[in-house]
């Protein structure tokens, strides 16, 4: 059964998409380009990614508009970052060995109120941001309006056999930023996940996917949804001592458990449009999520991909239960990849906290973030659930209506013959 996914609150959504931080008495510049040169290759004409299916495509125009007002006395610095839908493709420079996840053209993209600017940057995870300063007084406001087409493709790998997997090379960048190190949250030293992960595995001697599904099916199933944590990160050594969490606890835990196996994972943030994985979107379909200091109705997610050599970064959704193993679907916008779910050295505790560091936000600022997603091309089969009951269904009808046809005309034969 599908749980609930949990609901960040305003932070959480107000956090995925930009992060305000006071800097009044820290005066700073935006960040600088800093994409990786290792992600600017690929080592094969397919982009190193292979063995993977689009199975459905739903394409969809998305339009996001925000303002913010400061109410607060006085004038203030401020440092805002305002995270992009990224486009997720092979070909993409910024996204290497990544199938084509979410096809993203950023149409139109407008910003006020800025004093310094920097549009589109990265930092060392690639994700993309806009990044500026800004100086508000009492009803000053900054805003943000952008609008995209996004093609979100349903993608399944499937009976990927261990002669198609290439080998790891252990000095690639990857390992730094997804793999070696323990970090906050993901706790690769922890001697309980390091001897849960190995028992999980087993002494056998598997492959990496089958290593990955092993630890999903663990901890789709030993790990209790709670949506009543609160938005701070709670981490994969208090998942596992606990036995439950949200969706960022079920992929912190998923994610250090591959890790201690050596193989790279990272964790993946956005929004759903829907927590119900049977929507089938249509064209004309619309949604409209909103937050604003007063309230939130958006359905702020987390999950994960672990990296297979010649294969690529494979998907996974561990709170989802045990069909989202190696495959994503139509419903999902990807905002963040890695671990800047935070911004140092300010402040480093908080999963999807206060986006606005010292100050209670409700009286600082008043704020409406807005997002329209309508649907304008659809490309769907039929419910995977269904499809061999329908075809059976229609079959039986056809045969029932053969076999009718066959009694009247047998009947009929013996009338003639008798008259």
């Amino acid at each position: 059964m599908v749980s609930t996914m949990k609901t960040k609150r305003v932070f959480l959504f107000i956090y995925l998409f930009f992060f305000p931080v006071a800097i009044a008495a820290y005066p700073r510049s935006p960040l600088s380009a800093t994409i990786s040169n290792s992600f600017l290759s690929t080592s094969s004409p397919d982009y190193g990614v292979s063995n993977y299916n689009i199975t459905q495509s739903v394409k969809y125009n998305v339009d996001i508009n925000f303002t913010l007002t400061q109410k607060s006395s006085g004038s203030g610095n401020y440092y805002f970052k305002f995270a992009r839908l990224n486009n997720r493709m092979p070909n993409s420079t910024v996204t290497q060995y990544t199938p084509p996840y979410q096809e993203s053209n950023l149409l139109y993209n407008h910003i006020t109120g800025y004093s310094v600017l920097d549009m589109g940057h990265h930092d060392q995870f690639n994700n993309t941001y806009d990044s500026f300063n800004a100086t508000l007084g009492i009803d000053q406001e900054v805003t943000l309006s952008q609008n995209y087409i996004i093609e979100l493709n349903a993608i399944k790998f499937q009976d990927i056999q261990e002669a198609e997997i290439g080998l790891y090379n252990y000095s690639d960048e990857i390992f730094d930023l997804y793999c070696n190190n323990t970090e906050p949250y993901y706790e690769r030293d922890d001697p309980e996940l390091i001897l849960l992960s190995n028992s999980i595995v087993g002494p056998t001697n598997i492959s990496v996917v089958e290593k990955a599904e092993k630890i999903y099916n663990w901890v789709s199933s030993n790990i209790v949804y709670n949506g009543s944590l609160p938005g701070q990160e709670m981490g994969a050594s208090w998942a596992f001592n606990n036995s439950q969490g949200d969706c960022s606890e079920y992929s912190s835990l998923m994610v250090t458990l591959l890790r201690i196996q050596d193989i790279p994972a990272r964790k993946v943030t956005g929004f759903l449009i829907s927590n119900n994985p049977a929507t089938r979107p249509q064209v004309g379909d619309s949604w409209s999520f909103y937050a604003s200091d007063l309230g939130s109705n958006m359905l702020g997610h987390a999950w994960l991909e672990y990296y297979v050599p010649a294969i690529g970064w494979i998907v996974c959704d561990p709170t989802w239960g045990t069909s989202y193993f190696n495959k994503i679907d139509f419903l999902r916008f990807n905002q963040n990849i890695g671990a800047n779910f935070f911004l140092p050295p300010i402040f480093t505790v908080s999963e999807f906290g206060n986006p606005i560091f010292g100050y209670p936000l409700s009286e600082t600022f008043i704020y409406n973030y807005d997002i329209d997603i309508t649907v304008i091309e659809s490309n769907l089969l039929p419910s995977e659930e269904f499809p061999i009951m329908f075809f059976i269904f229609i079959g039986i009808g056809v045969a029932a209506v053969l076999l009718t046809i066959g009694i009247i005309i047998k009947r009929n034969r013996k009338k003639n013959l008798y008259a």
